[in-house]
Parts: C-alpha cells; sequence; structure tokens
C-alpha cells in the first residue's frame, strides 16, 4: 500500500506581526525569531509526514494566524484544513480570540482540529 497517495501538505506557521511604525520594515532579530518559532512547530509534523512517505512544504508568513490560514487555504485550493487547539474555555476565548473558532465560521473546506496536549 502507498501510503502518500499524491497527497501534498503545507505546513503553514503564521507569526503574528509586531507593533511597526509605519514603513518600517521588520528587523532581522524579528525574522530570525519567526523562522526559529517555524522550524521548531514543523520539525514533529515533518517527521510523521515522512514516515508516511507524505511530501511536505512550508510556508512561513507573518499576519493573525486564522486570516494568514484561511488565505492560503483558498490560495492553494485546500481540501482540509488541520489546526491544532488547545481547547480554552469561553471566556478565555472571548478574551483571547481564537484561531480554531475563526476558522470553523470562516473556513470554505474541510477543518479538523487536534487536540495539543498541555505542556
Amino acid at each position: 500500500m502507498t501510503q502518500g497517495r499524491d497527497a501534498q501538505v503545507l505546513l503553514v506557521h503564521a507569526a503574528p506581526l509586531p507593533p511597526l511604525v509605519p514603513g518600517q520594515p521588520l528587523s532581522q532579530e524579528s525574522l530570525a525569531n519567526m523562522e526559529e518559532m517555524a522550524d521548531a512547530a514543523f520539525s514533529a509534523a515533518e517527521e510523521i509526514l515522512t514516515d508516511l512517505k507524505v511530501k511536505a512544504e512550508r510556508v512561513v508568513l507573518a499576519g493573525a494566524p486564522a486570516d494568514v490560514i484561511l488565505s492560503v487555504a483558498e490560495d492553494r485550493s485546500a481540501d482540509v484544513i488541520v489546526v491544532g487547539h488547545r481547547g480554552f474555555g469561553a471566556m478565555k476565548r472571548f478574551v483571547l480570540g481564537s484561531v480554531s473558532s475563526k476558522l470553523a465560521h470562516q473556513a470554505r473546506c474541510a477543518l479538523l482540529l487536534a487536540p495539543v496536549p498541555e505542556d
């Protein structure tokens, strides 16, 4: 049985932008931090996908995570979005917002929520 079955996986990491002065580019330090966070987030997923013989492409963008994920999914005609969620209660979700909640309401494709274990 071929496990990959021609699946294409996009690993998307979206980092919220730090407050900027209009016209000022991101600092090298901010860009390096984004890449470091993305590497950490992608490494476990890439290991699993390699075992399954599924190729993955990395996409690292700055912006509000839900907006970035929705934009990439729309641009690439995604069949499904898989996203981790921490299961915040209603009050915490209201105060902090929820990427998974926004995706559930606005995604134009299937959405799979995967629980993220607490550290």
